[in-house]
């Protein structure tokens, strides 16, 4: 099958995982170019990698995974904050570095404690203020950065694709008016079907076409070989945490087919273009995902069995620029 057929699948991989009892490891550069390596082996679209507290630079860590790897898309977070020109040089970089392969999630708040402070006034007048006037003033840097793109530092792709993550409507009018995948995280199909038609209205709403703009499913995956294993590994996961494992993305527990029918229910009926895997525990469930989830979608007929774009928007089948 082509890359286009089925949908497309990516993962994140940040810090040792994304549960929060995830054990402690000091990833080195190295261990990550290998987790990047091991995401290409599954032909999976591209991975995303986040800068942190305690975490080395991700536009470096992927600089380097990009010189042992050939196909996978490489997406680093890039705070949309400082030198427009100097943030596209930067992606421009890895794009160069990548032969192609570059993408970049621009990210409207700048720290950890922003972040904090505007969650904590989401649906209050004064949040709803400061949010809109956050995420205006990111539409404006990435106009900027994607015109240096257009004349000062031409990446490989002429225009390496954004991937916006986006909760409630403020985010997807971003990621409608710029972005070429956002990233959403519905409860269930029905949600999944009343996100898909809001962005897509907003991307009308910005003049956008029809198709340029991709629809990612966020999903965080506990994988286990049957489902009383999974669920045993989740409850030692939560009990050495302390509490039970909650996200803004809908949790996962179970067995690579069972997350094969989910990933199919919400391709199928919810209208997601692809979706984004983050594995509770770095490597554990990252080998589960492309050597049991994968092979089941292939099955399926719902994911390649080869690589044929050479690009991240040729993964994405996305138009050239």
């Amino acid at each position: 099958m082509t890359a286009h057929e089925g949908f497309r699948l990516s993962v994140a991989l940040n810090g040792a995982g994304s549960h929060p009892a995830a054990p402690a490891r000091q990833f080195t550069p190295e261990a990550y170019a290998s987790l990047v390596r091991g995401a290409e082996a599954g032909l999976l679209d591209f991975i995303t990698v986040e800068d942190g507290p305690g975490r080395l630079d991700s536009a470096l860590l992927l600089a380097l995974a990009a010189t042992v790897t050939d196909r996978i898309g490489l997406v680093p977070l890039g705070p949309a904050t400082g030198d427009p020109e100097a943030w596209a040089a930067r992606i421009a970089t890895l794009d160069h570095l990548s032969a192609g392969r570059a993408g970049v999630r621009p990210r409207a708040a700048t720290s950890t404690a922003e972040r904090a402070r505007l969650v904590a006034l989401y649906g209050t007048p004064e949040g709803d203020r400061e949010l809109a006037e956050l995420f205006g003033q990111a539409g404006e840097f990435l106009d900027a950065a994607t015109q240096a793109w257009g004349t000062a530092v031409r990446p490989v792709q002429g225009r390496p694709p954004l991937a916006v993550l986006a909760h409630a409507t403020i985010p997807y009018r971003l990621a409608a008016a710029h972005a070429d995948v956002v990233f959403v995280t519905p409860k269930d199909t029905a949600g999944l079907v009343t996100i898909r038609k809001e962005v897509e209205a907003l991307r009308e709403e910005a003049g956008r076409p029809a198709g340029a703009l991709r629809v990612f499913a966020d999903l965080e995956v506990v994988l286990g070989s049957g489902q009383e294993a999974a669920d045993e590994r989740r409850a030692r996961l939560d009990e050495a945490a302390g509490e039970p494992f909650v996200s803004d993305a809908a949790v996962f527990t179970g067995t690579p087919e069972g997350l094969a029918d989910l990933l199919e229910e919400w391709f199928r009926e919810g209208g997601a273009d692809g979706f984004r895997l983050r594995p509770a525990v770095l490597p554990d469930d990252l080998d589960a995902i492309t050597a049991g989830l994968v092979p089941v979608l292939q099955r399926r007929g719902l994911f390649r069995t080869e690589y044929t774009a050479l690009t991240l928007r040729g993964h994405l089948g996305l138009a050239g620029v």
